[in-house]
């Protein structure tokens, strides 16, 4: 399900606002895990989010106490995949690692973002490279990716999200789009039931 998006210049710039309109959007008794590319951007704005500042009690010996130090939080998890590139640029080698929490390998990948990627560079005109396509003012880029998460959530079936039923030895697939499986809606909505749809706004 694509939970938010942040346009800006650099990955280091979005990062912290990333983290924070993602987080406002879950569920506040969960902690999800959180994975990314080798970039220190996710980890530096989850430890400033996430941290706490661990104490030591006082001994009696002499000498300075011992200074408190920050950090992470015991619930938070966070892994990243690394890339190893030759001077070409070329990779190399991959390698995987936990930054906070007991994270096992075997669940940090990034190949789901990685097809959603493929997946708004061929469904979205103003995110294809080299071409004239490309969106030249943010604003009109924003509001086509608003637009195209809706979409995405509500209206585009996602076939790895559908659900095999056996009626009278008949073999049937319902399609499901992400906030069909979320719980979010009932059902998948057509493109007409979201141009339509009328959203109410208290002040």
């Amino acid at each position: 399900m694509m939970i938010s998006f942040c346009i800006g210049a650099t990955e280091s710039f979005l990062a912290e606002p990333l983290v924070d309109h993602t987080e406002g959007r879950l569920c506040q008794d969960a902690m999800p895990l959180w994975i990314s590319d080798g970039l220190d951007a996710y980890g530096n704005a989850l430890f400033s989010r996430h941290h706490v500042v661990e104490t030591y009690p006082r001994t009696r010996k002499r000498g300075r106490p011992r200074r408190p130090k920050m950090v992470a939080w015991p619930l938070l998890r966070y892994g990243q995949v690394v890339k190893q590139r030759d001077e070409r640029r070329r990779v190399v080698g991959v390698f995987k690692r936990a930054v906070f929490g007991d994270v096992p390998l075997h669940d940090i990948h990034t190949v789901h973002i990685e097809r959603q990627n493929l997946n708004l560079r061929h469904e979205n005109r103003r995110l294809t490279r080299k071409t004239v396509a490309f969106s030249k003012k943010v604003e009109w880029l924003e509001r086509q990716m608003h637009f195209y998460q809706a979409y995405y959530n509500l209206v585009r079936p996602h076939r790895g999200l559908r659900q095999r039923s056996n009626s009278d030895g008949i073999v049937k697939w319902h399609h499901r789009t992400p906030a069909t499986a979320a719980g979010v809606t009932d059902h998948v909505w057509t493109l007409h039931e979201l141009m339509s749809y009328r959203l109410f706004i208290n002040h």
